[in-house]
């Protein structure tokens, strides 16, 4: 392929999506300080993955939501391979539903956003106590949880309107 079509600029925008979740999982590796708890690291990548799997699924395929998911083991330092997995369940299971998440009240995606998080994030603390053979606590997990689900409408709603600004939907 020539530099010139490498460079295209819509080749550039299909790229974003991509470019833009690596960016939120970087923030979302900045401890956020909640007063009376400590540190949270909500999962913005998640967050990412969920909007895109629903909105634009070709802009969100498998293959990227588990590169990005293995960017986030790398850059938190969790077991390798663990936010891949669950991010690739996500972008599986999102993308299959869709049809029932497309066009609906934001609400009902925000909804559908916890209902998906928190078997995900239970996933992640038994896998995680599965790897390192103990039982880890689980009063992070569930303020993760929380944190991210609190905040999915400020992350989401930049994200929805990228999705919907990058040309033509996928239909549903």
């Amino acid at each position: 392929m020539s530099d010139e079509r490498l460079w295209h600029p819509v080749r550039l925008l299909m790229a974003l999506p991509g470019a833009v979740t690596l960016l939120l999982i970087l923030m979302g590796s900045v401890p956020i300080g909640a007063p009376l708890i400590g540190p949270v690291l909500p999962a913005f990548g998640m967050i990412a993955v969920f909007v895109f799997a629903v909105q634009r699924p070709d802009l969100m395929p498998h293959w990227l939501a588990f590169l990005v998911g293995l960017a986030q083991d790398l850059v938190t330092g969790g077991p390798l391979g663990l936010n891949a997995l669950l991010l690739l369940l996500v972008q599986s299971i999102c993308a299959g539903q869709r049809r029932f998440l497309v066009g609906r009240p934001f609400a009902l995606a925000w909804a559908g956003f916890a209902v998906i998080a928190l078997p995900a994030a239970l996933a992640q603390w038994l896998i995680a106590c599965i790897y390192f053979t103990a039982v880890l606590p689980i009063g992070g997990v569930m303020l993760q949880t929380g944190a991210t689900v609190a905040l999915f409408p400020f992350v989401a709603a930049p994200l929805l309107w990228l999705a919907h600004r990058l040309g033509n939907e996928v239909p549903a």
